[in-house]
Order: structure tokens, then C-alpha cells, then sequence
């Protein structure tokens, strides 16, 4: 009776959050479809809402950023980067948020892919958090095998970035992929608590704000901290360049292409300086939230990562042999090129 209850909230909560979110979940309700005037209108997808990582990329509408530079920034949401890079190769955008190493992976089945700008920092904010009502038998990594992880997963191209991390994490400790159920979630809070709420998962991989959340309000705890030296010292590759922002060199050779890019960059380098010149307090009131306490959460957060995004949105050429090393660990049985020639760094610079 247990088992069929679960096998049917697995299949809800599959078919609820998987396949309808590869449509994009919402736009930026302030901006209409097409620009006013001289306005370069650029579509950008990415992950969320209000995932910690892509904060920056939130900001530039919210704060006008876009309009500054005669530009109108439309977002667009996506279950995981995958996704969103997806939707940008089928045309319907110019620019994906995603974690860097997917993109070798997805060069390798023929996709064309390139990075023009660095998102993140030198900090992640990664958590295994594992189902309240089982914190007592899921005491460490080792006790997940045979259980069921929600993670955002990719598609059949692709897995993201943090379907690796998770992988790597899991191996690390003795548990290999096939050992584990996999249940598909959104990079948002409607996904990841739903993954816990509804029982359909045992432990769910996830970054900030989402774990602290989910801690919050009782729903989970957590398992393991991927800040914490002895487990990120047990992954490969673990200071890879996290998130970029990504077109396809078609888009770059494309009459308007190198201005969308240029105008790309300089609106998140905008976004960025403006970030590193704020109060966390400042920042977190233009935050994507539902409540005043969720607005502290985000200010806690940037005070406790203040290095989790780039300072100027240029690449860092450690960053980039890192992710080398984690895509080695994460995907040896492809062979992939080097992260480097998937940069293109015109317009952002490296250092």
C-alpha cells in the first residue's frame, strides 16, 4: 500500500516537474515582448527563480540595468541549465545561464556551444539534505544508496552540472550512479520542497537559498555541506568555473550577434560591480522573494559567501584547467575537449 502511494507521487511529481518546466516558467513581468524605440531586445534563460547562483542575472531588469545600456532584458526560466541552453539552440533565445561543464559534454554530441562570461566566484553553495522524517536512519552519504535523490538532471544530451557534482559526491563515498533512484527537479523552490514534501524523494541536491529553506521550515536536513574542506577535498575538479553564460557561435557570427554579446557582458559585469558595492541588505531587497524572512535568508547568505560570484565577469584561467580535471572525473568515458576552447572571451577578458 506504502510502496503504490509512493510510486504514484513519484510519477505526479515526475510528470509535474520534469517535462512541463522544459517550457520556460516566467518571464520578466515589467518587460513586453519586443523593445520600445532603439532598444536591442535580448532573451536570456536560466535556471530558478531565485537560485543563489544566478542572482546577478535577476538584478539587471530589476534594477534597470538593461534600459541603461538601450537594451531590454527578457528572462526566461528553465528546469536546469541543460534546458535552457536547449532552448537557446532551437532558436528561441539568445543567450542560457548553465554550469560550464556541461558545455564540453554537450560539444561532444555535436552541440554548438561556447561561454562568453563567467557568472560565478570561487565559492559554492552545494548541499545534500535529506528527508526530516529520515534523519535518523540517513545519518551519512554511505546510507543513501538504494534511495531515491532529486536532483536537476539534464536531458538526454546533457547531464547539468549538478547531476555531476551529485555523482563525483556519491562515488566518492561508495555509492555508484546506478545505485541510487534519480527523480528530475527544477533549480526552484516550488521543485525542490515539493521533491521532500510529497515523499517522492529521500534526499534532494540543491543550492542555496533552497537548502537553508528547506531546513527552515522542517522539511529537511542537512546531510552533507560541500563548503565543508573534508568533503569538497573528495571531489575532482571541485573549484571548476560553476556558472557562465552561454550562446552558440552560430548566434556570435549573426549581424546583431557580437552587439547582443557585448551588450550581454556588459550588463552582468554592471550587475556584478553593483553587487560587490552593496550592502547584502541592499541587494537582498531586490531579491526574487516571497516574504520579509526569506529576504533576511538571502542577506544571510551573501554575508556567509561574500566570493560566490565573479568580481568582474572575466574568465580565470585556474577555473577553467579545473573543470578539466572535474570533467575527467565526472565524465571519463567520453572524450571531450578542452574547457578552454569552449570560451570565447572577447568581450568579457581573462585574467
Amino acid at each position: 500500500m506504502q510502496s503504490g502511494r509512493r510510486r504514484a507521487l513519484q510519477s505526479l511529481l515526475g510528470s509535474l516537474l520534469f517535462p512541463t518546466l522544459g517550457i520556460a516558467q516566467q518571464k520578466n513581468s515589467n518587460s513586453p515582448e519586443s523593445g520600445s524605440g532603439n532598444e536591442t531586445v535580448i532573451r536570456l534563460n536560466l535556471p530558478g527563480p531565485g537560485s543563489l547562483p544566478f542572482l546577478p542575472l535577476e538584478l539587471i531588469p530589476a534594477l534597470g540595468f538593461d534600459r541603461e545600456m538601450g537594451a531590454r532584458l527578457l528572462l526566461r526560466y528553465h528546469p536546469s541549465g541543460i534546458r535552457a541552453m536547449e532552448d537557446v539552440m532551437s532558436g528561441n533565445a539568445d543567450f542560457a545561464a548553465l554550469g560550464f561543464p556541461a558545455l564540453p559534454v554537450l560539444q561532444a554530441k555535436g552541440k554548438d556551444v561556447v561561454a562568453i562570461a563567467p557568472i560565478s566566484g570561487e565559492e559554492h553553495t552545494f548541499h545534500m539534505v535529506v528527508r526530516k522524517d529520515l534523519a535518523k536512519q540517513i545519518t551519512r552519504l554511505q546510507d543513501l544508496k538504494g534511495r531515491t535523490i532529486a536532483a536537476s538532471t539534464g536531458s538526454p544530451n546533457s547531464k547539468t552540472y549538478m547531476q555531476m557534482v551529485t555523482e563525483i559526491l556519491l562515488a566518492a563515498h561508495g555509492i555508484g550512479s546506478q545505485q541510487v533512484r534519480w527523480l528530475p527537479t527544477g533549480q526552484n523552490w516550488e521543485s525542490v520542497s515539493g521533491a521532500l514534501l510529497s515523499k517522492a524523494a529521500d534526499a534532494v541536491f540543491c543550492e542555496q537559498p533552497f537548502p537553508n529553506r528547506l531546513i527552515r521550515t522542517g522539511l529537511g536536513v542537512s546531510l552533507a555541506d560541500l563548503s565543508d574542506p573534508r568533503i569538497r577535498s573528495r571531489i575532482a575538479g571541485i573549484d571548476a568555473l560553476r556558472s557562465i553564460i552561454a550562446t552558440s557561435r552560430t548566434l556570435l557570427k549573426q549581424p546583431d550577434g557580437s552587439h547582443k554579446a557585448d551588450l550581454m557582458v556588459r550588463m552582468l559585469r554592471r550587475s556584478l560591480v553593483w553587487l560587490q558595492t552593496s550592502t547584502p541588505e541592499t541587494v537582498a531587497r531586490h531579491a526574487v522573494v516571497n516574504s520579509a524572512e526569506e529576504r533576511e535568508e538571502i542577506a544571510l547568505l551573501l554575508k556567509q559567501t561574500p566570493r560566490i560570484y565573479s568580481t568582474d565577469a572575466r574568465f580565470i584561467a585556474q577555473q577553467i584547467q579545473d573543470t578539466d580535471q572535474f570533467l575527467h572525473a565526472a565524465q571519463s568515458d567520453l572524450k571531450l575537449a578542452p574547457a578552454a576552447s569552449l570560451v570565447d572571451d572577447r568581450w568579457a577578458g581573462k585574467k
